[in-house]
């Protein structure tokens, strides 16, 4: 997108988010490309400020978020930094910064004004908390979305307890086991399989993207989606999802009542790598989601068990192993799922945090 009256350059070299208001709309960039946009806790203070602003801005009127770098829209949060706050005995940094990026993700699915979020390239994690709580969520054909947290000792968060649960294959009705799958396997899916399960609303093809971000400064959301979004069956429309045809074989492995039978009749390379305390951290999680009654209740007991996740010895395992050190072996503690303390964790879920819900 080309932009005219663009904001000078932050002196901070930590500030990776570019905000300017444009024509009634208020564009947040993101600008970390060397890092895919992995989110600091300072970037989530940014986004924040900028959106409560723009709230009670009657000058603006939407908000269009998109990247700096087509490789990626945001590949999750920056993990690394939490883990060295938690080593090196900044505990409350580290909360603090899970509780501005979920309280983030809150005011993103309350925001009163569309809130347009572009997802190219790897859209994971805590990216997903950017993008798929806002009004409108547009993919297209490098979208990579995914929530691959069992494999560092994390579990899915920033909302994923409200949203897994309720993945539906054209309006079928919530799968649970569909949303299992994503969660405890961290497997990527497309945009067009995001379009599939209502986790996206518009599919923008790669060679219109670009125009579609200028339409939807000139002409509003509802225009450029009119405009430059794809239908199937044109010439460079939608993708074929895949997850349509692997529906009925998800349901089967991940419906079960308990994680052991799931354990027991999941292909072993869905699960492998993964921390057994965060594979019992998300059953237990996304069971907990299922009944909820609203997304804040969600990030409210996400924010509890991730201030316990982060001084647990798996996660200062898996964030070295994966992020650090680059070894595809980590050593779990503990190493089996039936040796996790379940009853330790469903007392953590029943203790939610607080969010910051007001600047």
């Amino acid at each position: 997108m080309t932009q005219n009256a663009a904001s000078e350059p932050a002196p901070d070299s930590e500030a990776y988010v570019r905000t300017e208001v444009r024509d009634g709309t208020g564009i947040i960039v993101l600008d970390r490309p060397k890092a895919l946009n992995a989110l600091t806790a300072r970037m989530y203070r940014d986004m924040l400020e900028a959106l409560w602003a723009w709230r009670d801005d009657d000058a603006v009127t939407q908000v269009l978020v998109t990247t700096s770098a087509p490789r990626a829209f945001c590949s999750g949060g920056d993990i690394r930094q939490i883990r060295d706050a938690v080593l090196d005995d900044r505990f409350e940094d580290g909360v603090a910064a899970f509780t501005d990026e979920y309280s983030l993700d809150l005011v993103i699915a309350q925001y009163p004004k569309p809130y347009v979020a572009v997802m190219e390239g790897y859209t994971m994690g805590g990216g997903m908390g950017i993008s798929v709580h806002g009004s409108h969520r547009i993919v297209t054909d490098t979208t990579v979305m995914c929530m691959p947290e069992t494999a560092i000792g994390f579990f899915p968060d920033i909302g994923a307890s409200w949203f897994l649960p309720r993945v539906s294959l054209l309006g079928r009705g919530p799968s649970l086991g569909v949303g299992r799958w994503m969660g405890l396997t961290g497997a990527r899916i497309s945009g067009p399989d995001a379009l599939a399960i209502g986790l996206a609303d518009n599919f923008v093809p790669e060679s219109r993207l670009e125009a579609f971000k200028e339409a939807v400064v000139s002409d509003g959301v509802a225009a450029a989606v009119a405009e430059h979004s794809a239908g199937p069956g044109e010439n460079d429309g939608i993708p074929e999802a895949s997850l349509p045809e692997r529906w009925e074989e998800i349901e089967e492995l991940y419906g079960a009542d308990t994680l052991g039978e799931i354990l027991v009749k999941a292909p072993a390379e869905d699960l492998a790598g993964a921390s057994p305390s965060s594979l019992v951290r998300t059953w237990e999680l996304l069971e907990r989601g299922a009944e909820a009654e609203s997304l804040q209740e969600c990030l409210e007991r996400e924010l509890a068990l991730a201030a316990d996740t982060i001084v647990s010895p798996d996660f200062a395992e898996g964030v070295r192993c994966t992020m650090i050190d680059k070894q595809d072996e980590p050593q779990w503690s503990p190493a089996t799922v039936s040796e996790v303390d379940v009853e330790a964790i469903r007392r953590v879920l029943d203790q939610p945090g607080q969010l910051r819900t007001r600047p």
